[in-house]
């Protein structure tokens, strides 16, 4: 039996619309779903997912600018003096970031190590790594931070003769390259051991591990996998609201500090868990032992990707009576005007403290304790994180950071006998990371694919209902026509008879 074409055409106008009305309200009624199957696949992290290499191995390399104070006036400082500064830099290096010793455990996680390899770039730096720079010595400072807490002023007389002979100084003027990574040998690492001979109590005072062969804020760090500790991240695998969460560090779920602030938790700084809300982030530090609140700010567009900025704003490292939270980061006793972060715990008890650069949103007390060389200004020294809310990916970090070393008057001690306390600055470094060009277009569909989905889902309701109008509307117009042509047939045939006996009456005639 054949089909004609009129009714293969009333098929296709009554099935086609259906059909799209259907798929539209899958799509509308889905989309969520569509996008979290996506999510899943592709950015839960797995070894087959389309986000594991880019976790494993940087996509692009970071780069980090590092720059260093040098102090212009050592002699004077040491008489009490503050500090006249010049800032040096920038220096700029490549980081690779390289996740190694991967173990994909069963409750979710994956625990890893990295290793971070950093490579000079000359010519976007301002100077050479063979530069030499004046800056506070940190072992000078360490070794009297550990004799003003620990030795009465009545017994610093033995301390301070072995210092002085092995020709401790409080300032030292070193390369770049030896204050940041290769690392600067001071004559306190030669003598330890005679030390400890000659005053058997001091080995209490030195922490297991703390003395090695050289000294750099960033010495042996570079290229190796065991300076930032052994992690264990929920892949989100499961549970989708703890990707990217840092589970335990060092095999273990608990830090360095009391209460609230010794949990390991936060970000490990690749993923966010997907809907992030318009409140705050967290992301866990190795370097800092330490969880970092960062909160909400605004919205803003990277790249066309639509994203939330979450700011490291006055709170950031308030003191406990201006933010609770960080009350228990504070060592019992200890009160600091806020600004600057004591991570001295995590350091073997070294006086360095950290704080965003220039003493940028610090106490005024911090910079009235130099006489020149810092500007606070927020365009250039403050962090944030932009991250597209629906994924949890950043796409644009900024991260501002400075080292400050406690200087402090210790009596007894002739380095430190005239020194007045000062919070010294010696370096700050910022690191940048976004997404690369090639991946913008990709992230950017993620981002939107919901939109994207009930877009279509809407345009196809819109089209099945256009086909149907224009149907109605060809049918009516050939059942218009068809009328039309029906009313004239009869007058048509009348004028046809009428002729025709026309003719035939000529015909009778002739």
């Amino acid at each position: 039996m054949k089909v004609s074409n009129s009714s293969m055409k009333k098929f296709v106008c009554l099935c086609l619309p259906m059909v799209l009305v259907v798929s539209g309200l899958i799509l509308l009624t889905t989309h969520h779903n569509i996008f979290m199957y996506i999510y899943k696949s592709q950015l839960v992290l797995s070894p087959t997912s389309g986000s594991f290499p880019m976790w494993q191995d940087l996509p692009t390399p970071m780069l980090p600018s590092m720059y260093l104070f040098n102090v212009s006036n050592p002699d004077e400082v040491s008489k009490g003096a503050k500090p006249k500064l010049e800032e040096f830099g920038p220096y700029v290096f490549t980081e690779q970031h390289h996740k190694t010793k991967l173990a994909w455990n069963e409750n979710g996680t994956i625990t890893y190590r990295q290793i971070r390899t950093w490579h000079f770039v000359p010519e976007l730096s301002s100077g050479s790594l063979d530069d030499n720079v004046t800056i506070v010595n940190s072992v000078a400072a360490t070794i009297g931070a550990m004799i003003n807490q620990n030795v009465a002023k009545s017994l610093r007389f033995f301390p301070n003769v072995f210092l002085r002979a092995i020709k401790e100084s409080l300032f030292v003027t070193k390369t770049v390259r030896e204050i940041i990574f290769d690392g600067y040998h001071d004559p306190l690492f030669d003598n330890v051991e005679e030390l400890i001979k000659l005053l058997p109590w001091v080995k209490k005072m030195i922490p297991e591990g703390s003395v090695m062969d050289k000294f750099a804020f960033f010495y042996g760090r570079n290229g190796t996998d065991y300076t930032d500790g052994v992690f264990n991240m929920f892949t989100g695998a499961g549970r989708t609201d703890q990707m990217g969460e840092v589970h335990s560090w060092n095999y273990s779920t608990r830090g360095l500090f009391p209460g609230q602030c010794g949990q390991v938790r936060g970000g490990a700084g690749e993923f966010y868990p997907p809907g992030l809300e318009k409140t705050f982030i967290e992301m866990f530090s190795n370097d800092l032992c330490r969880t970092l609140r960062l909160n909400f700010n605004k919205e803003v567009t990277v790249k066309g990707i639509n994203s939330y900025e979450y700011r490291a704003d006055r709170s950031f490292f308030a003191n406990g009576t201006e933010n609770t939270l960080n009350a228990c980061y504070e060592p019992a006793g200890v009160f600091l005007p806020s600004g600057v972060y004591n991570t001295s715990i995590c350091r073997f008890g070294a006086p360095v403290f950290v704080s965003q650069p220039h003493f940028y949103q610090a106490d005024t007390y911090y910079l009235d304790m130099i006489a020149s060389g810092l500007s606070p200004n927020s365009t250039l020294h403050s962090t944030y994180f932009r991250v597209e809310p629906r994924a949890g990916v950043p796409t644009d970090v900024s991260a501002r950071f400075q080292l400050n070393v406690l200087v402090d008057k210790v009596s007894g001690i002739t380095m430190l006998n005239s020194v007045n306390k000062t919070y010294f600055p010696v370096m700050w470094f910022e690191n940048k990371a976004g997404v690369p060009d090639s991946l913008a277009f990709k992230m950017k569909l993620l981002a939107n694919l919901p939109e994207i989905l009930q877009g279509m889902g809407w345009a196809q309701i819109g089209l099945s209902l256009a086909i149907c109008i224009i149907a109605t509307l060809v049918m009516a117009s050939k059942r218009k026509v068809q009328g039309r042509l029906e009313d004239t047939s009869p007058i048509l045939n009348q004028s046809i008879q009428e002729d025709s006996q026309d003719e035939n009456v000529f015909l009778d005639q002739e």
